[in-house]
């Protein structure tokens, strides 16, 4: 049974609170520093490689062109259409999921760091959050590739990306906390999210359409999965489309929500994770 040494710890205040947002603000300030972490990370993983993280890119590409191709013909969809439907859903979600697995670890991964030098441990998720931005710069490079061969229409819809993005950091920067510090206690909680990852990609719209589903219920299966609403705020501006509101509204409260989360945990618990690393 687990210790209640984690649930034990004094309770949060509105004043450990917003310490714990201004040392987050002015971390964030620090941008040279989490960056060249991120940048010098990223260099160590593909070190004497060819490609570095394009290597990523190509593996995405080789699904989008396998399974779209087969996924496209077996659900009878056009694939002009699919394919850029799937590429843009595959690319946002290994986004979100990279952040999620990496943030589950993310203070586990630093735990040298943690404890021989005393910086606030969100620098730790804003360099694994820079990190993943990177990747998912590269990963761009394959949409891009595709509209330059299939040119579907773009107009200024596409600038609403930049929203959308940005309710996804969001997003990820909450869970990353949240995650992270639960992680740092409960080692199994890494395990589980892995599992639950797949499920929900099984589940959300990314490999198949909501126009799809047979029988009246069955397009709630969407309806209500935020992943699937994050996804299209990022989704639809690429294939010269406006997200819903019902998608803006749903991912705004799930930035929201996230983000409390998060920097409640890290409000509460960050002067534990050293011991618990």
């Amino acid at each position: 049974m687990a210790s209640p040494e984690f649930l034990l710890s004094a309770p949060s205040t509105s004043r450990s609170f917003s310490k714990a947002g201004r040392e987050a603000l002015a971390m964030l300030a620090r941008v040279e520093q989490w960056s060249t972490l991120a940048w010098n990370d990223i260099k160590l993983r593909y070190r004497r490689t060819t490609l570095g993280p394009l290597w990523i890119t190509l593996g995405l590409s080789a699904t989008v062109l396998s399974v779209g191709i087969l996924y496209g013909v077996l659900f009878g969809n056009e694939l002009t259409e699919y394919i850029p439907y799937f590429a843009i859903g595959l690319v946002a979600w290994t986004f979100l999921s990279s952040v999620i697995n990496d943030g589950c670890a993310v203070f586990l991964g630093a735990a040298a760091l943690i404890r021989a030098i005393p910086v606030p441990l969100v620098v730790h998720v804003y360099r694994m959050l820079a990190r993943q931005l990177l990747v998912l710069a590269h990963n761009f490079l394959l949409i891009v590739g595709l509209w330059l061969i299939l040119r579907w229409p773009l107009d200024a819809n596409v600038l609403l990306l930049m929203p959308g993005l940005a309710l996804n950091v969001i997003v990820a920067l909450g869970l990353a906390l949240f995650f992270g510090i639960v992680a740092a206690r409960f080692r199994d909680v890494q395990l589980i999210v892995s599992m639950l990852l797949q499920l929900v990609f099984l589940t959300t719209p990314i490999m198949w359409q909501p126009k799809g589903l047979k029988g009246s219920a069955m397009p709630y299966v969407a309806d209500f999965n935020p992943v699937y609403h994050l996804i299209e705020i990022i989704r639809r501006p690429l294939l010269n489309q406006a997200p819903t509101s019902t998608s803006w509204a749903i991912s705004g409260v799930v930035a929201a929500g996230s983000f409390a989360l998060g920097m409640a945990f890290y409000a509460r618990y960050r002067h534990r994770v050293p011991f618990w690393v």
